[in-house]
């Protein structure tokens, strides 16, 4: 009962299962709830992970907050493609590239200002849907009219909820930051 390593561990890993089941219910929630009558789905994973990436970058030990998004873009990314039925890895890999680049450009900027999510989702989510085109399309991809039919409609879903998201994230995680 003296050590409390056993603990930390036992907490560490309910903590990360947690995580996972969340993501693996906004994934399913996403896929089933959140479809518009045209057909897009409004990608509140992708939002969220974008918005994890910001507040972990802006925190006071950038690393550790960059490894939980990227956990974060991992986890909701294998959801995605579980309660999709893609290529196991396709939504999990466009959602670590995303979140990576999103890190990598914002590392330098003040995260308070209400611009920089809303830029960060906006590049997150051209860079995700960009990826998973070209990892599930079978062949070639006529870029301009992909792009008026998929990525612009998926941009704008995904940029609707990003600051709403951001703060109710920042919040939620005020405690880990």
């Amino acid at each position: 009962m003296g050590d409390t390593q056993p603990r930390r561990l036992e907490e560490s890993l309910a903590h990360e299962a947690a995580r996972i089941l969340t993501l693996a219910a906004l994934a399913i929630v996403q896929v089933t709830l959140l479809t518009t009558p045209l057909g897009f789905t409004a990608p509140l994973v992708l939002v969220l992970v974008i918005c994890r990436t910001v507040l972990g970058i802006g925190a006071a030990f950038p690393d550790i907050g960059l490894s939980r998004a990227l956990r974060w873009a991992l986890y909701g990314g294998l959801a995605l493609d579980i309660a999709t039925g893609t290529h196991l890895g396709a939504h999990a890999l466009a959602l670590l590239l995303a979140a990576l680049v999103v890190a990598t450009a914002a590392r330098r900027l003040r995260v308070e200002r209400p611009i920089v999510p809303l830029l960060s989702v906006l590049v997150g989510a051209l860079l995700y849907e960009a990826t998973l085109a070209l990892l599930t399309q079978p062949g070639p991809i006529e870029w301009r009219s992909y792009a008026q039919v998929v990525i612009v409609p998926s941009v704008l879903l995904a940029l609707i909820p990003a600051l709403p998201a951001f703060f109710l994230l920042r919040w939620l995680l005020r405690n880990q930051l």
